[in-house]
Order: structure tokens, then sequence, then C-alpha cells
């Protein structure tokens, strides 16, 4: 049997970030591609930590500048 994951994937943990799951997955998915395109390793972990640490709906935006401006 696998280990069990750090924190559960579940609505409990991101509950109140967003108005609703669309908007959450929408999120996700942006932030997919700016990985990808930006050729970094990308897992739904990693992008669900991520999203809980910087909810806003510009942080995409910032980033995107911040690997222009490198």
């Amino acid at each position: 049997m696998p280990p069990l994951p750090k924190h559960p994937l579940t609505n409990e943990y991101l509950r109140g970030l967003f108005k609703s799951n669309f908007e959450l997955a929408n999120q996700v998915i942006e932030l997919a591609r700016f990985y990808i395109r930006s050729g970094r390793e990308v897992n739904l972990t990693k992008l669900l930590d991520e999203i809980k640490r910087n909810p806003q709906k510009d942080y995409i935006e910032v980033l995107r500048q911040l690997d222009f401006e490198e």
C-alpha cells in the first residue's frame, strides 16, 4: 500500500480560497501551463500547495513578470 500524502487533497484543505471549485480549477490549470511553458516540473500536490500559499488571482501574472525579467 502506498504511503498517504502529507495532506489530503480535499475540499477542506482548499476551502475558502476561491468562490467556487471552478475558479480553483482555472487557477491550477493556469499555474500548470506557466510551469510547463517555462520548463519546470509540475505535479498536482506542488500546484495545490502553491495555490494554498498564494491564492491571489494575479499571482500567476506576477510569476510571469518575474520570469520575464530573468
